[in-house]
């Protein structure tokens, strides 16, 4: 199946975007989501909430915290990262990147909600950057659901790594 992650902390998840996330993950089948582990009542309740937006439990896997090394690893095993909003991803959106994990975004107003769309632009990914939940939430099924498109995505992203702007640490 598909896997979505955000590796973000769970204090970043709103209502709306867990909303959204579960629609997501109901129109595309067999996905799930990969979080970043919290407490186990903060896990409890994030299923519980899966749960009565129709979406089994199960579907959201939690990520252990785990050594810098090992927790950039796992980006490999993503398909697409989703990020938060309103406060994005910053650092963790360039770890995903680095390591050939697509991000796809939703651009805001603010600077906490503007900063992960210019980390995706600057590494070569405009197509990613979406200016409403409704774009985002079908840019995220279409990208889970069109074979080949999250490999596409990975493979663009890998190729440009060494040439966009993002990654010019000279420049």
């Amino acid at each position: 199946g598909f896997v979505f992650c955000c590796l973000n902390g769970t204090q970043k998840i709103t209502p709306q975007l867990f909303g959204a996330w579960m629609r997501i993950l109901a129109a595309s089948e067999g996905s799930v989501l990969w979080l970043l582990d919290s407490t186990p009542d903060t896990n409890a309740r994030l299923r519980q909430m899966a749960q009565a937006l129709a979406v089994a439990p199960e579907r959201l896997c939690f990520a252990p915290k785990r050594p810098n090394p090992q927790h950039l690893a796992r980006y490999a095993l993503a398909d697409l990262f989703l990020d938060t909003f309103p406060y994005g991803a910053h650092t963790t959106a360039s770890d995903a990147m680095w390591m050939g994990t697509p991000v796809l975004t939703l651009e805001g107003r603010g600077f906490a909600s503007r900063v992960c769309a210019g980390l995706v632009r600057a590494a070569g990914m405009p197509d990613l950057v979406c200016g409403s939940l409704a774009d985002y939430e079908a840019r995220a099924v279409t990208i889970a659901t069109a074979g080949g498109m999250a490999a596409d995505l990975r493979r663009r992203l890998r190729a440009s790594r060494d040439s966009s702007a993002l990654f010019d640490t000279p420049r």
